[in-house]
């Protein structure tokens, strides 16, 4: 418990490292870019980066938002793995390697957040068994994924709409078992505490009683599923009328929903999700006001809503920056994304899930606590563990070793500070403290005496060395060390 907590607290001085005498970093174009790619995405190599700091914020913004016009061969690039997505490893691991290298970012962020929020698990929906009767039985979860990207910028009523006659939510939350006569509350009542309204609103007044739920569970009646698909009963559903949140009348589901984002609070409470999913914890209602009138204004709408979030004051504020602590998906997959690393995801399920981060089996109905939780002395080892494969691999059956020496060519990178800026850019938006530098700088100057630089005054290199001042076990060994120790330091676990 002390060392969790002393590694909590060193995220947390982590977070004010950078020095604040200097300009905020956020007014530098390519630290805007970074800093986007990383929120609305997973982070990004140099060239992507480059190519978002040319499109400028608004231009970044439009690029991630309006997706469909960009070209993904995402699924080109997994299909030669043959994974079996009905074993929950390599379902984990396709979509995995989805977040590794779309070119659409912000769409696996947003099916990200739904299934945090609209949640279903595994462990109680289950996965597809066929069976000579029956080979190939529907698979749940991958519908409910499915639906969840073709629809992750969508108005929130289509959503909601959609994931109540979802058959992993219904297995999930019994709504299959909510019968005339005798109505299963589970549904109704996640719906409202955990899907759209909150307990209570920013005045500390409920925002919907038992009553509420009692009735939003009859209208819901008659939902179910034949043979894995949603069907409507009628014979089975409950027509009577009903008092919800104040109104009266014979509401099916479909009503219920309706009415339910009418509500103030729901704008409210999915604008305070998003908010804290993209930006920093605790929003004050001065940061929520362009969200939830953008909701007002549109019905609802999550990209227009995205788009008014990502250009807002609050989102490139010294309060956002390094403001979230990645969740074990954003350090494994922004670091293959980062490094330029190739892999086929073999390891990333078992790290994933060791951080503490099972995707499509969530501990329970809200998903993930997510912030500080995330780190623990278990999980950080286990961050600091998957650092050290991903930099030390030798092009083994899984990962292919990051190019370090072709990125040192490249870039014309001839001394160890270059080194160190290169991918403290990369890495670290440039925002290394002087120790932290000076230690990656002693670190790379322990090694092979061509990594020196020049000498005071000189030009260039010292006389006698070839064009390409470093040996290849100098790259291997010591450049290697030294992005294990930036990507096993506080300030990398801070998104």
């Amino acid at each position: 418990m002390r060392l969790t907590v002393a590694l909590q607290a060193a995220l947390l001085a982590a977070a004010c490292s950078y020095d604040r005498s200097r300009p905020h970093p956020l007014r530098g174009r390519r630290t805007q870019a970074a800093h986007l790619l990383r929120r609305a995405g997973f982070g990004a190599g140099k060239d992507t980066l480059d190519e978002y700091e040319a499109l400028g914020l608004k231009g970044a913004v439009d690029r991630l938002v309006d997706y469909e016009a960009v070209e993904d061969d995402v699924e080109e690039r997994i299909k030669p793995f043959n994974l079996d997505l009905k074993k929950l490893g390599d379902l984990q691991r396709w979509w995995l390697l989805r977040m590794a290298y779309t070119r659409r970012p912000l769409q696996e962020k947003m099916v990200l957040f739904w299934h945090g929020l609209l949640t279903s698990a595994s462990a109680k929906v289950g996965l597809p068994n066929p069976t000579p009767q029956n080979p190939d039985p529907p698979h749940y979860l991958l519908d409910q994924h499915n639906f969840f990207r073709a629809h992750a910028l969508d108005r929130f009523e289509n959503i909601l709409l959609g994931i109540a006659r979802d058959p992993a939510m219904m297995v999930w939350l019994d709504s299959q078992t909510n019968n005339k006569g005798k109505p299963n509350e589970n549904f109704a009542r996640e719906l409202m505490e955990l899907f759209t309204l909150g307990l209570v609103g920013p005045d500390g007044q409920p925002n919907y009683t038992e009553t509420d739920v009692r009735e939003v569970a009859r209208a819901f009646t008659g939902w179910g599923l034949d043979r894995g698909a949603f069907v409507f009963r009628a014979n089975n559903h409950d027509p009577g009328m009903k008092t919800i949140l104040g109104k009266t009348a014979s509401f099916d589901g479909a009503d219920v929903i309706k009415l339910i984002v009418q509500q103030p609070a729901a704008a409210a409470y999915l604008s305070r999700r998003l908010f804290e999913f993209f930006v920093y914890p605790d929003p004050s209602p001065e940061d929520l006001r362009p969200l939830v009138a953008e909701y007002t204004r549109t019905g609802g709408d999550v990209k227009a809503m995205l788009r008014v979030l990502f250009t807002a004051p609050a989102f490139s504020s010294p309060k956002a920056y390094r403001a979230l602590i990645k969740t074990p998906v954003d350090f494994a997959v922004g670091a293959v994304r980062a490094l330029g690393v190739a892999t086929d995801g073999f390891q990333l399920p078992g790290v994933t899930t060791r951080m503490g981060q099972a995707l499509f089996n969530p501990p329970n109905v809200a998903g993930w606590p997510g912030g500080a939780r995330w780190i623990n002395s278990a999980t950080w080892m286990e961050r600091v563990n998957f650092a050290n494969v991903l930099c030390t691999a030798r092009d083994d059956a899984h990962i292919m070793a990051p190019p370090f020496a072709t990125v040192i060519e490249r870039n014309g990178l001839t001394t160890p500070e270059a080194i160190v800026s290169y991918f403290g850019d990369i890495l670290l938006d440039g925002q290394l403290s002087a120790t932290m530098r000076q230690t990656l700088l002693e670190y790379l100057a322990s090694g092979d005496p061509r990594s020196l630089p020049a000498p005071a005054g000189g030009k260039g290199l010292p006389a006698g060395l070839p064009p390409k001042p470093f040996l290849p076990t100098y790259v291997d060994q010591k450049v290697r060390g030294m992005v294990y120790l930036i990507l096993a330091s506080p300030e990398y676990q801070l998104a």
